[in-house]
């Protein structure tokens, strides 16, 4: 079988930290014993001989559980076999058409609905998690190549979706969902910390779960209650104990050693926001930042709280790393914080069941 054609690049925006992503073949997606399927053209010109990547085992395949497709085989050390010198053998011999396809994508993590193809990171990748340090203002932008790859693209397809809903029975317009989501991101990026965000953001949406098409356009009503909460004197409590969400998504993860919670986690992360505050408030913004921004909730749940909560569960996770990581006697460094991204990732993007998560979330849309 001939792999899909490439037909051009599709617009393909983003968060401008994003934008500069190149890998960097650090390898950590290679060994991270995930099950690839690879497409019949690879498996075709490898047995043929007509593409003959270096392998690091005597069968390059195994079969996937189901017993229908083929992965990559495992070194002895447990890591793909067409992992060498850390590159991908597979596309130094084939070039990126012979690139599974899953390969081909991470970290890229793709939506595409009526207001065109948005384009999130995986953290997990060391490349990706390292871009959250970045300073510049933060802008949505269009992503170009390498970022943005050629037709067939991967994700989410909602194209042919209804909006998202505003709460149960209520859809959004593409306009009015677009500006809250936005809203969203640009609160996690200008709000003086992760908690205050998450207060605004809670005030704002549930002004706009009020709303009915009787009272003027969505975009208005989302426009008008983030201006009404950016002015307001609200106090903002800091989260100290984990939230329903993190309940759910770790009830979705199963027994997983990086959602076990420390004994003393309380201690712990009020010590790791005291301590390390001014150097992980920029990396969080753009953390839950890039968590709201082309989100797959949005077609998972049954209303804007549902969102709101799936970032909670985002922020929780990473908090938790955090506390996993502190020591009593030492302070969380950069690398610290970027290894707690990246754990928080290998959770919510590629462990929890987005649509798993939507359906659990329906207690939050309960009035």
């Amino acid at each position: 079988m001939a792999p899909a054609p490439y037909t051009g690049i599709v617009r393909t925006r983003c968060l401008s930290f994003h934008a500069g992503y190149r890998c960097r073949h650090v390898g950590e997606c290679c060994r991270a014993g995930w099950d690839v399927e690879v497409e019949p053209h690879i498996v075709d010109a490898v047995r043929s001989g007509r593409l003959l990547p270096v392998v690091s085992t005597d069968s390059p395949f195994a079969p996937l559980p189901d017993g229908n497709a083929l992965a990559p085989a495992r070194s002895a050390s447990g890591e793909c076999a067409f992992h060498h010198a850390d590159r991908c053998s597979l596309q130094e011999a084939g070039s990126e058409s012979m690139l599974p396809s899953a390969c081909r994508h991470f970290p890229r993590v793709y939506l595409r609905d009526a207001r065109g193809t948005l384009l999130t990171l995986s953290h997990f990748c060391p490349t990706a998690a390292s871009l959250l340090l970045d300073t510049a203002p933060v802008m949505i932008v269009d992503a170009q190549p390498p970022l943005a790859l050629a037709e067939p693209i991967e994700g989410l397809d909602a194209r042919e979706a209804l909006p998202p809903l505003v709460r149960p029975g209520l859809l959004a317009d593409t306009a009015g969902y677009g500006a809250w989501e936005e809203a969203v991101v640009r609160t996690f990026l200008d709000a003086p910390d992760a908690d205050g965000a998450f207060h605004r953001i809670e005030q704002a949406t549930e002004a706009i779960r009020r709303w009915s098409p009787s009272k003027g356009s969505l975009k208005a009503a989302v426009d008008a209650a983030f201006a009404v909460t950016t002015v307001a004197a609200i106090p903002t409590p800091r989260s100290v104990s984990l939230s329903r969400a993190f309940a759910i998504a770790r009830e979705l993860t199963g027994p997983h050693p990086l959602m076990e919670v420390p004994s003393d986690f309380e201690r712990r992360w009020t010590r790791v926001h005291e301590a390390a505050e001014h150097a992980m408030r920029g990396p969080m913004a753009r953390y839950l930042a890039a968590s709201a921004f082309g989100n797959w909730i949005a077609y998972r749940g049954l209303g804007l709280r549902s969102i709101v909560e799936w970032l909670r569960a985002c922020y929780d996770v990473v908090r938790v790393q955090m506390a996993r990581t502190l020591s009593d006697y030492a302070v969380l460094g950069p690398q610290d914080l970027l290894e707690s991204f990246r754990a928080a990732d290998y959770i919510i993007v590629h462990t929890v069941d987005s649509q798993a998560f939507g359906r659990a979330a329906a207690e939050f849309e309960k009035d």
